[in-house]
């Protein structure tokens, strides 16, 4: 990660929900951050009261900089509140929008997002379905698209937080086209020039020839042999059970899923620690952690921050590239 830091990085770092891990996991990657002397100036923004919390249970310390300022969006005591919580979501809300005022404004060049409770938000009022939909929202854009990378390989889906059969009807071929070029593009954007792409099928054996099913003849397939004829390094429908393990020995750069858990399960399985989110498809650099609030080990300085830095530094990265 070393060749990431040439320059000196502006980065809007939200806490999350205060009564989950968000503010262990701050707490840790920015003394990590200082440790290491990496240029990144953060804006830490939330639950002022939990970060200080976070390093005191952690047995922390960090230096006052100007590498670090602090945003607070809570005035009272809620360190006694029953989480997900109304509070919660109020935080966690206003965190992001200021994220995205502090983008809008130029003062900072990316958002790196902690783990949020969609309970607490809609407790809050803000019926969003996490950070994706929120962004978009302020973005007014309609239908970004939501990527795991990990250090083997990247996943992005076709869709994302919608019932399984909601899923299937998004399942067409312009929408996957879409996500491909997605994909692609962000890869070159990464100095990666011939991305190798192996894209799942949605039924089993990837419909085996329209045996059980006819998604991959009508809208999969088509949308390949375009991604083909646009010069893309592309491969598929590859039956879901054995792509991912494919791309664990470096066949491809880039999975493209079909709908949410057919992306989440390989890659939680193989690279819990170590992957993260990035929402593509904004006018904007987003990452987070790929995990949510943990709200059971919260408290107990057991989170693992190394999805954190890694999503800081995959900013800083995309910063780099843009």
């Amino acid at each position: 990660m070393k060749n990431i830091v040439e320059k000196k990085f502006n980065i809007a770092l939200t806490i999350g929900d205060p009564g989950g891990i968000g503010p262990e996991l701050a707490a840790k990657s920015i003394h990590f951050l200082q440790k290491k002397k990496f240029p990144i100036k953060i804006y830490l923004l939330g639950d002022i009261y939990s970060f200080k919390r976070a390093l005191s249970i952690s047995g922390l310390k960090i230096r006052k900089s100007s590498n670090l300022e602090f945003i607070n969006f809570n005035h009272k005591n809620i360190s006694a509140s029953t989480f997900p919580s109304k509070d919660g979501g109020r935080i966690s809300y206003k965190a992001i929008l200021k994220g995205y005022e502090l983008y809008k404004k130029k003062i900072v060049s990316a958002i790196v997002t902690g783990p949020i409770s969609k309970e607490s938000l809609h407790l809050a009022g803000y019926k969003y379905d996490g950070h994706t939909g929120l962004l978009a929202h302020l973005c007014k854009v309609k239908d970004p698209t939501m990527m795991l990378a990990n250090k083997k390989f990247l996943t992005l889906h076709v869709s994302t937080h919608l019932s399984l059969l909601e899923a299937i009807k998004k399942v067409k071929k312009n929408r996957i086209i879409e996500i491909i070029r997605i994909g692609n593009n962000h890869l070159k954007n990464l100095g990666k020039n011939n991305p190798s792409i192996g894209v799942c099928g949605l039924n089993p054996h990837a419909g085996e020839k329209g045996i059980f099913g006819k998604e991959e003849i009508n809208e999969i397939i088509p949308a390949i042999k375009l991604a083909k004829k646009e010069g893309m390094n592309i491969t598929g429908p590859i039956s879901a059970d054995v792509i991912f393990r494919d791309a664990v020995d470096g066949k491809y750069d880039l999975i493209i899923a079909q709908y949410h858990d057919q992306g989440h399960i390989p890659v939680k399985l193989l690279a819990f620690d170590s992957s993260i989110n990035v929402s593509l498809g904004l006018p904007i650099i987003r990452t987070s952690v790929d995990h949510g609030t943990a709200f059971d080990i919260a408290w107990k300085n057991k989170a693992r921050s190394k999805n954190m830095i890694i999503s800081i530094l995959y900013a800083c990265r995309m910063i780099n590239f843009k």
